[in-house]
């Protein structure tokens, strides 16, 4: 809670499976799912870089 104080921020969200249940031992994603985020978040890092 307090990191935005030193340096920017922001969430990645991913689809879930479980009509959308969190924080709960049910809580599922798919390996596509998970991949158009690492996929989004190696984007980022990219245009960070660059």
């Amino acid at each position: 809670m307090k990191l935005h104080e030193a340096m920017p921020q922001a969430m990645l969200f991913v689809r879930g499976q479980n009509a959308g249940i969190s924080h709960n031992p049910l809580e599922s994603s798919t390996n596509d799912d998970m991949q158009l985020a690492v996929d989004a978040f190696m984007h980022v890092l990219n245009e960070l870089a660059a």
